[in-house]
């Protein structure tokens, strides 16, 4: 009987112990946010538009440190995100910023060009995707919401969100009388760390936009990027091959056709998007009218699809916007054909250097290979290429 009073007795001041642990405040969580020296940790970034019956999903692996000193941005950070097949980074560190997207490599270095670094709301190394769901950077949009008057909020410390005991602040921001975004954050009512994040964006509207942020716990390990050495080691490849003064058409096999789109002969556009599939294997001519060879590549791309064993679309891409030219250069379009003028950023997303560059893209939309230049056995050279896709 009398351990069962002692028990009674622990417990009793074990409950008095944690109902008087102390609320964390707005300013609290702001406070363990914004002043985290170092995370790791993964989102669930889910978007779901009007119309769409499922969301676009990414995973997203965040690494970020304090930045102590730097004028440009309060933290380092290696940002990490998958989409079904397709796969990006994005990294900033003491002045220089990389982003790796769709197979190509941008990168901008203070001492190169200051401009994109102080450009907008906070340059291009506070801009890129995903920088804004890093704690670091959401108590830092915190702080602003809640300083600024057309942010309506209320906070709740201890309520139950999804089975667990949080705390929250749920509000909208208006806009001229509109609520133009209604949001709600998630808290860990202990720690202040962020679970979750719900937005709406443009509510009621034919714009309207369902973003779900969903953080899992973080890991312990911070991988130290402090260098460009330090990230090429993560992603040799992506430095060898696609680098934008490494990126030349001959690293495109194997890889997917990029986006593109070109105005017609006909007015009209003709648009890719990368990793559509394909009606018919393609190939794709690039070339330029003041060259001379661009007649007989033509010519010898039109008898490779009378003999080829497998029909095949031709798109003629001429860089320019001439039209009265490539139409002389082409005549008459066969089945199949496309003639397309001011090509230039097809050409330069596919690294193009020289005309003509062939490019043979498979069904799947995959590049299977490349030839450069004009030879007088380009019609087999064709024939062998559409046999083996």
């Amino acid at each position: 009987m009398k351990v069962k009073y002692i028990l009674a007795a622990i417990i009793g001041l074990a409950a008095t112990a944690v109902s008087a642990a102390p609320r964390l405040s707005v300013d609290d969580i702001v406070s363990v946010l914004s002043g985290l020296a170092d995370y790791q940790g993964r989102a669930t970034y889910s978007v779901l538009l009007p119309q769409a019956e499922d969301p676009v999903e990414y995973t997203v692996d965040m690494q970020s440190t304090v930045a102590s000193g730097d004028p440009l941005s309060p933290i380092s950070y290696l940002i990490e995100w998958k989409l079904n097949d397709s796969e990006g980074f994005s990294a900033y560190f003491d002045g220089h910023h990389y982003r790796y997207r769709n197979n190509r490599l941008q990168e901008y270095h203070f001492d190169w060009d200051s401009i994109p670094f102080v450009m907008g709301k906070g340059g291009v190394q506070l801009q890129a995707q995903f920088v804004d769901i890093l704690p670091q950077m959401t108590g830092r949009e915190l702080s602003r919401l809640v300083a600024d008057s057309t942010f309506i909020y209320t906070y709740a410390p201890d309520t139950v969100y999804n089975g667990q005991k949080s705390s929250i602040i749920k509000g909208k921001v208006m806009y001229h009388g509109y609520v133009s975004k209604e949001v709600v954050y998630v808290f860990d009512p202990a720690t202040g760390m962020i679970r979750c994040i719900e937005m709406e964006n443009n509510p009621g509207s034919i714009s309207e936009q369902s973003v779900s942020i969903r953080y899992s716990t973080p890991a312990t390990e911070q991988f130290p990027l402090e260098s460009e050495e330090d990230l090429i080691a993560l992603y040799p490849d992506v430095f060898e091959r696609f680098r934008e003064n490494n990126f030349k058409v001959e690293n495109l096999p194997g890889i997917l056709l990029p986006t593109f789109s070109s105005p017609t002969s006909t007015g009209e556009r003709y648009t890719y998007h990368r990793g559509d599939p394909l009606t018919n294997p393609t190939v794709i001519l690039v070339v330029d009218e003041s060259v001379g060879t661009t007649n007989p590549t033509l010519e010898a791309l039109r008898e490779a699809a009378d003999k080829a064993p497998v029909a095949f679309d031709l798109v003629i891409a001429f860089r320019s916007n001439n039209a009265d030219r490539a139409q002389d250069i082409v005549g008459s379009l066969r089945p199949g054909e496309h003639l397309l003028l001011g090509a230039r950023g097809l050409a330069r997303d596919c690294g193009v250097t020289v005309t003509p560059t062939i490019i043979y893209v498979g069904r799947d939309g995959k590049v299977a290979d490349v030839t450069l230049g004009y030879n007088k056995a380009l019609s087999s050279v064709v024939i062998q290429k559409i046999a083996l896709m």
